[in-house]
């Protein structure tokens, strides 16, 4: 039964798939093409789908319980140059990005779920940050300067420093314990309808410092990286 649950558990957030497509098309290239298109010139637009073959479903033992959307807003990256900064320049910029927190089922075995008194108990893992993306952002504000600026360099840094800030405000503000919170009622809940017996979820401690996935370590722009002081400057190669 133990065995059974855990796959419930597990195989209710298993929702991606892995799609492979072949497409199939073809195109007929004649020398009348520009007599036809000047005789009957196009009027409609027509979409033909190709073939499309799914050659594996990969489950994915997570689920997210809570997103989070924050904004950021007059986020200035400033790079300096040159002696007294005489070729220096700014730009200001808005950064609209989410935060995704839930559980990594595939840490879970058959210690992880117990059945007692005729309840069902689940000792679930800690929360974790699932994901950090960013939706939009935006270069406003430039500063003036006396040379040539990289405006796209500083928009990288830009987002790099949001996504960054992003992820931590998000654990200050208490996502973790929200999925918690979210994921104790949507699992306690299946588990209870689908056996009919009660269920206590709980989760086991957070172990060391939150760790980030991959999506949450930012694209460093070509030649930068922040010093141990959070300030960014140019790598010497």
């Amino acid at each position: 039964m133990k065995e059974a649950i855990k796959f419930i558990v597990s195989n209710f957030v298993s929702i991606a798939l892995l799609i492979i497509g072949i497409v199939i098309g073809g195109y007929l290239i004649g020398a009348v093409h520009n007599v036809r298109d000047f005789l009957f010139p196009e009027s409609a637009a027509y979409v033909r789908s190709p073939l499309t073959i799914v050659n594996s479903i990969n489950g994915i033992g997570q689920l997210v319980t809570v997103t989070s959307e924050i904004h950021k807003v007059d986020l200035e990256i400033e790079i300096k140059r040159w002696v007294g900064n005489i070729g220096g320049y700014s730009a200001n910029h808005i950064a609209i990005g989410a935060i995704e927190a839930g559980i990594d089922f595939d840490a879970m075995n058959e210690d992880n779920i117990r059945y007692e008194n005729d309840t069902y108990s689940l000792t679930l893992p800690a929360p974790v940050i699932t994901s950090c993306r960013i939706e939009y952002i935006d270069q406003n504000e430039y500063s003036f300067t006396l040379l040539s600026a990289d405006w796209d360099m500083v928009r990288q840094i830009a987002q790099a420093e949001a996504i960054m800030q992003f992820a931590k405000i998000m654990i200050e503000e208490g996502v973790l314990e929200r999925a918690e919170e979210e994921t104790a009622l949507r699992i306690g809940n299946f588990v209870r309808e689908l056996t009919g017996k009660p269920a206590h979820v709980e989760f086991a401690a957070q172990a060391g410092e939150i760790e980030l996935p991959e999506s949450c370590q930012p694209y460093t722009p070509s030649g930068w990286a922040k010093d141990q002081n959070g300030a960014w400057k140019r790598v010497e190669s």
